[in-house]
């Protein structure tokens, strides 16, 4: 057998029109002629090499051939491949140093896919793939060239047929790595109009660690084994990691997979298998080849394909399509509720849309390393294991909703997004926003004891709201160009603004009309492509036109930020007027004046009601600008944005803010809890921005000592930690901690420590005693530590729903011994959601010598993930003695974190957000400015510049609020307290 026939034994093209060499190492009749002695000699040097290289390769294993990876492709690149178009020469150049023709970041949309047949074989012992791809295309002109993309592949065979089956010769094929382009020109005849074309490319490349692309992922079993598998993650440019293709939303095309494996791994892809071939035997090992059946019209970046050696649990839809969960085997019984609730959302969905799932199959898998929640691959959805792994009896109620919420978003795009799919990635929103709405109904249907349509505000608009008022913000609908810009984009505007309007819009169209326009765009445009004006426009039908959809949601998708309603009052006269919210004053010019279309003005569904008739809501329109409106004049005040349905906040005069404090104190069951909360959110807000003066948050707060439901509490510990930060080295800080010690108090002794009541008072009970431990709460602080003796000495049980409050007390104010034992459970556990709890408790101790060789972990992938380096940085720079050990390792190893995560904006976000956003000095940001001059962060780079325009809001606080925050608790200490 020649060295070739070795290299080219990976994989085999089961298509008998690629016109490319097939090679017979899989066929069983193949004719060898040469001596019996000749033979004999050849085979016993034959497998002496094979014995010696299947040594090495078990000695050595995966994770040391990761170690000479150091080119994420396979063969040599031209040393030039590192040129810049801003280089000396302005034109752009191809790795062999000729001129690039195509200068565009988008590719030329005269050539459309219309399917792949895509042959791989990723080898998991020496991690490299081998793989071939047959695109074929049709083109709208004539043209002698087409440009597709590819990254990190080493194209060895290339050749272009017509419709008929004849070879059209290659002039040449560049790469342009900054772009990650392919230029393919013919050399004498054209591409013709309206012709159909084919390309055929074998290519090689390697599988790595970077949770991209198609990568490899590790996990232990529960015997202590070490088992590799390959997955994918395409969302939203690293498709042409894994395979040549046009990769940009709009087209669309069909696939046909083939994939090889060994006997003792499974394969899955998109579709289901349909059928199973022996392929033979490779580097002495039998491989089988899975093909699968053809799927429908989709964008690369929903493609995935898994080859693991998982188990599975299955159930019927009642339209009975088969949905499984995949898992390791020792994980496969944490899989079960998963599996029902996927079942029970993909019935609603089918109802909700007025669409039947268009696939047989639906398949969701945890992969042990992955960078994001999930990813909604169309019949193959990728999880997290944290994000899909739900055992009742090891599973609080936080991680049991998050799964359940995750769950039913990745559903929800396979209409919303996998069905109908954006153009182009400044409508990202359309897929992200859509299905961070749709989700909260899902769950609400399978769990409507949870509450979620009053979760939804907490979790989406109060959050939207905070980022949406920087000035550093974004447009939901934004240009995007490069893969960087497209990543930065994937943050709270896209997923929780982008949900909240929605919501807002469903508000005054009402839900029958909402659901009507939601079928119609999903039924015109399936397996097509979208934009924001086709979904204004179906909306704006179905309301029988009482609504220019456009008109009004334009004003909230192509401007940065949100209106502040004030509210001014002249006997029975209201005037509300709307202004731009910025929670900090424009820092310079250029922020001073930022332009909009629109002027900074919104059409705005301004809702009311009045304290003599909560029950009765008033609907009122500002046309993008203020309006006046009657009232009784007996009324005290008017509470705004029922129920936070809108996306805008409100700030009223002095004497209505008294009023509403006044029945709060007295009766705040009049106001709901989510207009209780979104008081709470307005009156912190507002005082942060400097609109009202401190002293009306700090009033209002004091009716939290009669509150006990979960939403108004949650809204409020965050901002009250988040003044407890800032406050740190001012002289009031003592007197605000007493101050929240008396808050917590009576709620704290209402929870209780018995695991009981509904899901909401359960969630209450979590948070509340968690703020509680960090305060030193002693009546709170005691049991906590004492459940943690118990349990470490004794082995007693700690219910799910308090461990994170436990864990976090034992080992704060606890030693060495403490956080040893707890790094040993998250090393040994084999629940996702265990470990998650580890991680953040592991962070919170007081000893910095345990904090930094905590820290010093993240460099070693053997104790930590890559996907979890974020959560153990995170959890240290939370906490007080930590913070500062965060940011110096964060600096000390900049350069590693940069090398593993790339410049993926969703990790580099997370640590920019943690470790920098919460300084407040003068020092501390110029030293950040300084440190991230030199350093290009790529996608990562608006999240930075939010955390340092935080940082310069923190240091504006400090100036501003902490001598009348001080002077209010010295009067109320003295008053109450004594």
């Amino acid at each position: 057998m020649s060295e070739q026939d070795v290299d080219d034994a990976a994989f085999l093209t089961g298509d008998s029109n690629t016109g490319l060499h097939k090679r017979s190492i899989y066929e069983h009749n193949g004719v060898a002629v040469c001596s019996p002695k000749r033979a004999l000699c050849i085979a016993t040097l034959v497998f002496s090499i094979l014995l010696v290289i299947s040594l090495i390769i078990a000695f050595a294993g995966p994770q040391n051939f990761l170690n000479f990876l150091d080119c994420p492709c396979a063969g040599e690149r031209p040393e030039n491949i590192e040129i810049d178009d801003d280089d000396a020469s302005s034109d752009p150049l191809a790795t062999n140093g000729e001129i690039f023709p195509w200068d565009n970041v988008r590719l030329p949309s005269f050539a459309h896919p219309t399917r792949y047949n895509i042959t791989i074989h990723p080898n998991l012992t020496t991690l490299e793939v081998k793989g071939q791809v047959t695109i074929e295309f049709y083109v709208d002109k004539e043209t002698n060239f087409i440009v597709f993309h590819s990254k990190n592949l080493t194209i060895t065979e290339k050749m272009v047929q017509n419709r008929k089956g004849h070879d059209m010769k290659i002039a040449r094929l560049l790469e342009y790595p900054k772009h990650q382009q392919l230029y393919l020109e013919l050399e004498e005849s054209k591409f013709r109009k309206r012709g159909n074309y084919s390309v055929h490319l074998r290519f090689v490349s390697q599988l790595t660690s970077e949770l991209e692309g198609f990568y490899l992922s590790t996990y232990t079993t529960a015997d202590g084994e070490k088992r590799y598998l390959a997955t994918t993650h395409f969302e939203p440019t690293y498709a042409r990691s894994a395979f040549p293709c046009f990769d940009e939303p709009q087209f669309k095309a069909k696939f046909r997979v083939s994939i090889f494996r060994d006997r003792f791994h499974i394969a899955l892809c998109n579709m289901p298998i349909m059928n199973t071939e022996d392929a033979g035997f490779y580097m002495g090992r039998g491989l089988l080849r899975d093909d699968f059946q053809e799927s429908v019209e989709m964008s690369t970046y929903l493609v995935a394909f898994v080859v693991c050696n998982f188990k599975r649990i299955s159930q019927l839809t009642s339209r009975n399509i088969s949905v499984s969960v995949y898992a390791s085997e020792s994980m496969l019984s944490q899989a079960q509720y998963a599996l029902d609730t996927a079942v029970k959302t993909m019935d609603y969905y089918e109802s909700f849309f007025g669409i039947h799932y268009p696939l047989p199959k639906q398949d969701l898998i945890a992969i042990p390393d992955f960078a994001a929640g999930a990813m909604e691959n169309w019949g193959l959805i990728t999880y997290r294991e944290a994000s899909i792994l739900y055992d009742p009896k090891e599973t609080s109620t936080v991680a049991h909703e998050w799964v359940a919420i995750v769950i039913a978003h990745e559903l929800a795009h396979q209409w919303f997004g996998n069905l109908v799919t954006m153009k182009w990635w400044n409508d990202l929103w359309l897929n992200e926003g859509a299905a961070s709405f749709i989700e909260y109904k899902g769950v609400n249907h399978v769990s409507p004891e949870w509450n979620m349509m009053d979760q939804f505000v907490l979790d989406k608009t109060q959050s939207g709201l905070v980022l949406d008022a920087l000035t550093t913000s974004h447009p939901i609908s934004v240009p995007v160009k490069d893969p960087s810009e497209i990543e930065a984009i994937f943050d709270t505007i896209s997923y929780n603004k982008g949900a909240s309007i929605l919501n807002m819009l469903e508000g005054f169209l009402g839900e029958e009309v909402f659901k009507k326009g939601l079928n119609e765009y999903l039924k015109t445009r399936a397996y097509g492509n979208a934009d924001t004006n086709d979904l204004w426009s179906v909306f704006t039908k179905h309301s029988n036109k009482t609504f220019d959809v456009k008109a009004i949601m334009d004003t909230w998708i192509h401007q940065t930020g949100f209106p502040l309603i004030t509210i001014k009052r002249d006997g029975k006269v209201i005037t509300a007027s709307q202004k731009r919210f910025l929670l900090t004053p424009p820092d310079n010019e250029t922020e001073a004046n930022q332009k909009s279309q629109f002027n900074y003005k919104w059409y705005v569904p301004l809702s009311y009601f009045t304290d003599k008739d909560p029950s009765t809501v008033y609907n009122v329109w500002m046309n993008m600008s203020d309006v006046t409106f009657e009232i009784p004049e007996e009324v005290n005040y008017i509470k705004c944005n029922v129920n936070q349905s809108g996306f805008y906040r409100v700030a009223y005069p002095e004497d209505m803010w008294n009023s509403i404090i006044d029945t709060l104190m007295t009766n705040h069951h009049v106001l709901t809890p989510i207009d209780r909360a979104s008081l709470i959110d307005d009156a912190f807000t507002l005082s942060d921005a400097g609109e009202i003066n401190a002293t009306i948050p700090l009033r209002l707060s004091l009716y939290l000592l009669k509150e006990r439901d979960y939403i108004p509490w949650a809204t409020a510990l965050s901002y009250l930690h988040s003044w407890k930060e800032k406050l740190g080295e001012s002289a009031g800080y003592k007197r605000y901690i007493i101050f929240l010690k008396k808050l917590l108090g009576p709620v704290t002794e209402y929870v209780g420590w018995n695991d009981e009541g509904s899901h909401l008072t359960k969630l209450l009970r979590i948070a509340v005693l968690q703020a509680a431990v960090e305060l030193k709460l002693e009546s709170v602080l005691k049991p906590a530590k004492n459940l943690f003796e118990e349990w470490m000495h004794r082995q007693k049980k700690i219910t799910p729903n308090l461990r994170d409050v436990v864990y976090i007390a034992g080992v704060r104010f606890g030693g060495e011994e403490e956080w040893n034992y707890c790094w040993k459970l998250y090393q040994k556990t084999q629940v996702p959601s265990e470990k998650r709890i580890m991680l953040q408790a592991l962070g919170s101790a007081s000893d910095p010598w345990l904090l930094q060789r905590y820290l010093l972990k993240t460099l070693d992938r053997e104790n930590i993930k890559s996907q979890d380096i974020e959560a153990v940085i995170s959890s240290v720079a939370r906490n007080p003695d930590g913070h500062f050990l965060a940011w110096r390792h964060l600096k000390a190893y900049w350069p590693m974190f940069h090398s593993l995560f790339g410049n993926g904006s969703l990790t580099m976000s997370g640590l920019f957000s943690t470790v920098i956003s919460e300084f407040f000095t003068e020092y501390d940001y110029q030293e950040v400015t300084k440190f991230f001059s030199d350093i290009d962060v790529g996608s990562g780079q608006r999240a930075l510049e939010q955390s340092l325009e935080t940082i310069r809001f923190n240091i504006r606080w400090v100036q501003e609020n902490a001598d009348t925050i001080d002077e209010w608790l010295l009067d109320y200490v003295k008053d109450n307290l004594g």
